[in-house]
């Protein structure tokens, strides 16, 4: 049998890895929806091949700041960075 002492840290050991892997998985899915959602802003912005995480919202953004006359973001692209953006700041 363990102790009383070791069990607890075990038990919260657990629970903390439970929850990050939760938060991790939210945030994987959340960048999936985001690389999916906004497949046509990364390739009229010219972002070829990159990803969530490895410069493509730093791409669109700075595609839109200097085409802000003729380059709209879509209502679904912007909804799945909204969602990110929003879950990224929950984990903190």
């Amino acid at each position: 049998m363990c102790s009383p002492k070791t069990m607890f840290v075990f038990i919260a050991f657990f629970t903390i890895s439970n929850s990050a892997f939760a938060v991790d998985a939210t945030l994987k899915a959340d960048r999936s929806a985001v690389d999916a959602a906004c497949t046509q802003e990364a390739q009229t912005a010219g972002c070829g091949t990159e990803i969530v995480g490895k410069g493509l919202l730093k791409c669109i953004h700075t595609y839109k700041k200097n085409n802000k006359k003729t380059f709209t973001i879509s209502p679904g692209c912007k909804s799945a960075m909204k969602q990110l953006h929003s879950d990224k700041k929950a984990e903190k």
